[in-house]
């Protein structure tokens, strides 16, 4: 595994980065908001 100097391995950041992710999109959902209405393009 390749560790940073505080011994967190890159796929416990991939994990964080997913679970935020998704709580984003919920939270956004939530707030009846569409993705498509605040991504450009």
């Amino acid at each position: 595994m390749i560790h940073d100097e505080n011994g967190i391995s890159v796929v416990e950041y991939a994990l964080i980065a997913s679970i935020v992710t998704v709580a984003m999109t919920f939270a956004v959902s939530a707030a009846g908001y569409n993705i498509t209405d605040i991504l450009p393009g």
